[in-house]
């Protein structure tokens, strides 16, 4: 049996069907990769973008909390330059009250040594 234009042209297109075939299952697959590669890179960007927040939020709150110490410090100090103040004033009190007593009894014993000597 001979072989006929007719037989090679249908084999033919049978191969470039299947080729054809072939072709748009690869483009087909690519495109799914593609979208999938699209849809992960815009998760991964969000997730990023919601790290950055986080890590502003974090510097924010150290910021903050440097503030706040500072502020207690600065706080303490003037407590402690009051409570200075106060002892002060306290120990002058007691010094006048202490020499008010001193020159009590001395005068008391001048006035006495004076009766004495009359």
């Amino acid at each position: 049996m001979p072989i006929t234009t007719t037989d090679v042209a249908g084999q033919s297109n049978g191969q470039l069907s299947s080729i054809y075939n072939t072709l748009d299952d690869s483009i087909n697959i690519q495109d799914s990769f593609e979208q999938n590669l699209n849809t992960k890179n815009n998760e991964l960007l969000r997730k990023q973008q919601i790290q950055i927040n986080q890590l502003k939020e974090i510097e924010d709150k150290e910021k903050l909390l440097l503030t706040r110490s500072r502020m207690l410090q600065i706080s303490q100090d003037r407590n402690s330059y009051k409570k200075k103040i106060i002892y002060a004033l306290i120990a002058v009190i007691f010094l006048i009250f202490i020499l008010t007593l001193v020159m009590y009894v001395l005068y008391t014993r001048k006035i006495g040594m004076a009766k004495n000597k009359i």
